[in-house]
C-alpha cells in the first residue's frame, strides 16, 4: 500500500466540508437590491487571482452557466412567473413548505449527479421564496422536513455569503431601478410594503446564518475595499484548491 493510500485509509474519505474553501461551492444570498451580483464579481476576481475559476450560475446549484452580469435583465417569462406567484400566493401559501422542501432536495440531488465544475450560485430561488413566506408569518416555525432539506444543502460543503445593506441604500437602489424601468415585481412588492420587506430580509438572514452558517458581507457606503478585506478573511491569499 502506498503512503498516500495509507493516509487515506487512516483519515477516511473526505466529505464536502473537509475540502479547502476554494473547492467548495459558493452561494451568495441577499435580498433584492442588496448588490449580490456586484459582490459575485468581486468574489470571482478575488479567487481568480489565486488561480481558482468558478462557473457562475443563478437561482439553483444545478442551473446552467449564466453569463449575465445583473438580475435586472429578466425576460418576459421570468417577469410573468413573478407576477403570477405574487397573485396566487395567498392560495398556495400552505403548500410552500412541502413544495420548497422537494425543490431544495431535488436541487441537491441534481447537483450531486451533475457536478462537473466548481460553481458560484447567485441567489437561490427556493430559499428566496422561503424567506418571502416566512416574512408573512411572524409565528413561523421551521418544519422538521424543511430543516433537514437545508441541512442537506449545507452538507454539500457550501460556502455561503449573505449580502446585506442598509435599508435606505436598498430602497434607493430600488427607486433607481424604477426610474430606469428595470424594476421587477418583487422589487415593487417590497418597496410598497417596507415593513414586510424588513421581515423578509430578517427571514433570509436567519436561513443564511442559522441554517447555512453564512458569512455576512456588507455592501453599502463602506465601499469595495471593505468587501475585499472580508473576502481576504474568507479566502486568504496564497491558498489553493488541492
Amino acid at each position: 500500500m502506498s503512503h498516500r493510500n495509507g493516509q487515506a485509509a487512516a483519515t477516511g474519505p473526505r466529505t464536502p466540508a473537509d475540502l479547502p474553501d476554494e473547492c467548495r461551492p459558493v452561494l451568495i444570498l441577499g435580498t433584492d437590491a442588496s448588490g449580490k451580483d456586484h459582490v459575485a464579481r468581486l468574489v470571482l476576481a478575488h479567487l481568480q487571482k489565486a488561480g481558482v475559476f468558478l462557473e457562475k450560475r443563478r437561482g439553483w446549484l444545478s442551473a446552467p452557466a449564466c453569463a449575465a452580469d445583473s438580475s435586472e435583465h429578466k425576460g418576459p417569462g421570468r417577469l410573468f412567473a413573478e407576477r403570477l406567484f405574487l397573485r396566487i400566493y395567498p392560495l398556495i401559501a400552505w403548500t410552500l413548505p412541502t413544495a420548497l422542501t422537494a425543490c431544495i432536495l431535488a436541487d441537491v440531488l441534481a447537483y450531486r449527479l451533475l457536478r462537473r465544475k466548481q460553481v458560484m450560485v447567485v441567489s437561490h430561488t427556493a430559499l428566496r421564496l422561503l424567506a418571502f413566506h416566512m416574512g408573512h408569518d411572524d409565528a413561523f416555525r421551521m418544519p422538521r422536513h424543511l430543516g433537514r432539506a437545508l441541512a442537506a444543502l449545507r452538507g454539500l460543503g457550501l460556502r455561503t455569503l449573505f449580502v446585506t445593506t442598509e435599508r435606505d441604500v436598498r430602497l434607493g437602489r430600488i427607486h433607481d431601478r424604477i426610474r430606469r424601468d428595470k424594476v421587477d415585481h418583487f422589487d415593487l412588492y417590497m418597496a410598497r410594503r417596507p415593513r414586510h420587506g424588513e421581515r423578509v430580509t430578517e427571514a433570509l438572514e436567519r436561513i443564511a446564518v442559522d441554517f447555512l452558517h453564512a458569512r455576512t458581507i456588507r455592501n453599502d457606503a463602506h465601499g469595495d475595499a471593505h468587501i475585499a478585506l472580508a473576502l481576504h478573511e474568507i479566502w486568504p491569499a496564497g491558498r489553493s484548491c488541492i
